[in-house]
């Protein structure tokens, strides 16, 4: 299940519904509001009765037209207003807008949390893009009704934030998603525009495009988790448990607190999964059974090996980092994680390729000694001038692509169209498409995960069963002389 979320709403921001700390406002206390309303009209008719009774407020430009408040303008409203509130102590000059249902539902309706009484809601906020590594900040959010003094009036819940990176890196068109952690903090996570990472928030989340730009609410708590998903959210910097321990015992039996190599835990895994038969089942739900099960094997058995081995030599004494222990300690793990998961993935590629008997070369050298991940029938037959290019083929294999693909293009030249397989939602946004387009790249990926993506990317995207019925076909045509180079 989704770890420690009690629920989520997300938000496609726009002008009206998120505005940013103003930096140059001197002695600031708020850094700006989560604006949970969108009624355009109604804004712009409280800023002008606002320029008409609070003159003096007017220091910032705001946009004169009157079917959108641009970016600049939603800076004049929330610099605006935070004065009014702080140095004038009410709301004169505001209108009622609708308030939300999604984010009350998920922060209560109940008492206000006032950062500034002492009892603000701790909150994580991130943003996350695809250029950098994800930008965090930790602070205590205000949440609390605007016109709780005024029983006459509805209520009117707002969000208040302090300044932040994360906040002063958004922008409209960014996707907001909150979440209410089991541990009561508020976990808000911002990603780019057309990034990956929002693409793999949609998917996490089950985002459709048509729901952009209003807030919904999703209740997630009881949602199963796999391991695409557990990845997300460490990503996030949120830790995944692994319940069901069923298979700690025999792994420690077999190989105590030191990992095996990848191939040993690569045969446990597709071994666990007894009822899976890799010459026969379907190809994408073959290499997800196996790519999920390894994970969070991995998971499981990296967290007892962990702790094992802290326990053994613990970096924290008396309250004291051993700075020197706890870096050794910490890269060898980053490491390990970061050699496992790829190579894993080319294992269980090659066990379900040998199931069906299909010729390949694993980490054949071809020009300037490059070692494409597979080589299809083999590297005699690519190195042989008179083998005929249109029966030649070759896949990569990534977990995640990002920007890896490039190196890709490279790796076979007798080869003009190249596969690569991917199996992480999310991971392929169309400018990422085009740019695969021109390289002649063309997309593997198993179905559900293909079926992940819009139409257009699906009719880019070529099935992991597909890929193997059309090297089947090509090895089945070939003369036995060519068959045995």
């Amino acid at each position: 299940m989704l770890p420690n979320a009690t629920g989520l709403f997300t938000v496609g921001l726009r002008d009206d519904d998120f505005e940013p700390a103003y930096n140059d406002v001197p002695d600031r206390r708020d850094g700006g509001r989560i604006n949970p309303y969108h009624d355009r009209i109604n804004a712009q008719k409280s800023c002008r009765r606002m320029e008409k009774t609070r003159p003096e407020l007017v220091e910032l430009a705001r946009s004169d037209t009157g079917t959108r408040v641009s970016w600049q303008y939603g800076q004049w409203r929330q610099w605006a207003e935070w004065k009014a509130r702080n140095e004038y102590g009410d709301d004169e000059g505001w209108d009622a807008l609708d308030g939300n249902d999604a984010l009350r539902r998920l922060l209560g309706t109940g008492e206000d949390r006032k950062a500034s009484q002492g009892h603000g809601i701790p909150t994580a906020l991130m943003y996350l893009g695809d250029d950098d590594a994800p930008v965090v900040a930790d602070l205590e959010t205000t949440w609390y009704d605007a016109r709780r003094n005024k029983p006459n009036r509805s209520a009117e819940w707002r969000l208040y934030y302090a300044a932040c990176e994360p906040i002063r890196m958004a922008r409209p068109g960014d996707l907001m998603c909150f979440g209410m952690l089991r541990d009561n903090r508020l976990l808000i996570v911002i990603t780019q525009h057309d990034s990956t990472a929002e693409a793999q928030a949609k998917w996490l989340f089950g985002i459709d495009d048509e729901q952009e730009g209003a807030f919904r609410f999703h209740d997630n708590t009881e949602r199963e988790l796999d391991a695409f998903g557990a990845q997300i959210f460490e990503a996030l910097g949120i830790n995944v448990e692994v319940r069901d321990d069923t298979h700690l015992p025999e792994m420690i039996g077999r190989w105590g607190y030191r990992f095996p190599s990848n191939e040993e835990f690569a045969s446990f895994s597709q071994s666990s999964l007894t009822d899976v038969d890799p010459a026969h089942d379907d190809p994408d739900d073959v290499v997800i059974e196996y790519y999920d099960r390894s994970y969070l094997l991995f998971k499981l058995y990296e967290r007892a090996v962990i702790q094992h081995d802290y326990d053994a030599a613990p970096f924290v004494s008396d309250g004291i980092i051993d700075v020197d222990s706890f870096t050794s300690f910490y890269t060898s793990v980053r490491n390990r994680r970061m050699s496992r998961a790829g190579k894993v993935l080319e294992i269980h590629i090659a066990h379900i390729l040998d199931a069906r008997g299909i010729e390949y070369e694993a980490q054949a050298r071809t020009e300037n000694g490059k070692k494409p991940d597979f080589l299809f029938p083999s590297q005699a037959a690519y190195e042989d001038p008179t083998f005929p290019e249109t029966q030649l083929r070759m896949l990569a294999s990534k977990t995640s692509i990002k920007d890896r693909f490039r190196q890709v293009a490279d790796e076979a030249n007798r080869i003009r169209d190249k596969h690569l397989f991917t199996l992480t939602p999310g991971d392929v946004t169309h400018p990422k498409l085009a740019q695969l387009d021109e390289l002649h790249i063309h997309l593997v990926m198993p179905k559900v995960v293909k079926e992940s993506y819009d139409d257009l990317i699906q009719g880019e995207t070529m099935t992991f069963s597909r890929f193997i019925e059309e090297v089947q076909g090509l090895q089945a045509g070939r003369p036995q002389s060519l068959t045995l180079l």
